[in-house]
């Protein structure tokens, strides 16, 4: 999973000691901080994982960062809590590009050594000056996107036209310049799975839907490191992996089938198969399956049963489908059902019955897996005069 590092803003800080003290720091609760509406901070998952004094100090740097500040004061807090603070912040502001969480700080003491307070002094990746140019562009293309989507849209709807959106218009390349940002999507077109993520968070939010980020590493890979997000719909959360969804995510040959959508709003126990998150957050419970994608659009299947697929593919190949899409419920099922359209005869049994051809006509069709998801997807093409051919992907 390189390029998808998801810990830049945990990198490692020094911490120096002052004894000069600042009247600001002799009113600590007079520390400016960011006002934050209810509606707000319904949205960040990290702010509300914190304590009260801890959401203000949040809000001290939040609002400071927003400023570009230097040195941000910020009431006194240790040097756990400080990180995790930043780091909620940064899992909560996706729009913030302009840093990547990693910082300098030192604390401020009275002359018995007690605190007085601290400074923060945080990384900025690019000037002010330049980072309201490059906001006003990236929300100029942020709004060009969510106006393709109708405003009476429920949010299951919007959710997955993000989904596509972001798929749609956006590369996977682990080369991809500013890739651990939002820069990289709106203004690049090219990202990695943390790009991915932020974009979705930002996304979301900009229509007041919750979305958080989520951070952690792939099953069964050593050093992996990935990114996703979870959502709400009403009281239930889910989870969404947009950079799953992406076909040519590992395999640029799979161009011909535009999405996955086995990652969309999919529960705990679907992702857990393949995701670990951090231990950074706690996270819900994700069990309700009521939008599984393929279980509403029927292509869902318990058990793998020949006559059922066979009529399944002749159905969509007689009614000129591009495609075919079979979910399996188990591993056995998908794996008994992939034998038999991959290295059996049951794919070229339905085209030869196929009523849409006429003589010396052909079917020709290309085999994609999903991956990790038990989705078999088959692309139908009918050449003229074509003799009858196939080929496995």
């Amino acid at each position: 999973m390189a390029g998808c590092s998801a810990g830049a803003w945990k990198e490692a800080f020094s911490k120096e000691k002052e004894t000069e003290i600042t009247i600001g720091q002799l009113l600590n609760e007079d520390l400016p901080e960011k006002e934050l509406e209810e509606s707000q901070t319904a949205l960040y998952y990290g702010y509300q994982s914190l304590l009260e004094e801890e959401q203000k100090i949040y809000r001290q740097f939040i609002k400071g960062l927003e400023e570009f500040q230097e040195e941000i004061s910020l009431s006194p807090v240790s040097e756990e809590r400080l990180s995790v603070i930043v780091n909620m912040a940064m899992i909560d502001h996706p729009e913030y590009f302009w840093t990547d969480g990693a910082f300098q700080y030192w604390e401020e003491e009275w002359s018995d050594g007690s605190s007085a307070g601290m400074k923060i002094a945080p990384t900025y990746l690019v000037s002010k000056k330049e980072a309201q140019d490059l906001k006003r562009q990236i929300e100029e293309k942020a709004e060009e996107w969510l106006e393709t989507i109708p405003r009476e849209t429920d949010t299951y709807g919007k959710i997955k036209a993000v989904y596509e959106l972001l798929i749609r218009n956006v590369s996977y390349d682990e080369n991809s310049p500013d890739n651990q940002n939002i820069r990289s999507v709106f203004l690049g077109g090219k990202t990695v799975c943390m790009g991915y993520s932020k974009a979705t968070q930002y996304l979301l939010n900009k229509m007041g839907i919750f979305c958080t980020l989520v951070v952690g590493e792939i099953a069964d890979e050593e050093n992996s490191s990935h990114a996703w997000n979870l959502v709400k719909i009403g009281e239930k959360y889910y989870y969404v992996d947009t950079t799953w969804g992406n076909p040519n995510y590992e395999d640029e040959s799979q161009a011909e089938v535009e999405i996955y959508y086995s990652y969309l709003c999919c529960t705990g126990e679907f992702l857990g198969e393949t995701h670990i998150p951090n231990d950074d957050i706690p996270l819900p419970v994700c069990e309700d399956d009521s939008y599984n994608y393929y279980k509403n659009a029927g292509c869902w299947y318990d058990s793998y049963d020949y006559n059922q697929i066979y009529n399944v593919l002749l159905r969509d190949m007689n009614a000129g489908a591009r495609k075919t899409e079979l979910y399996f419920g188990s591993q056995e099922a998908y794996d008994q059902a992939a034998e038999a359209l991959v290295n059996g005869s049951l794919v070229q049994d339905a085209a030869q019955n196929a009523s849409v051809l006429r003589p010396g006509e052909g079917i020709s069709w290309d085999i994609y897996s999903g991956g990790s998801d038990r989705l078999l997807v088959l692309v139908w093409s009918m050449p003229a005069k074509k003799e009858l051919a196939s080929s496995g992907k």
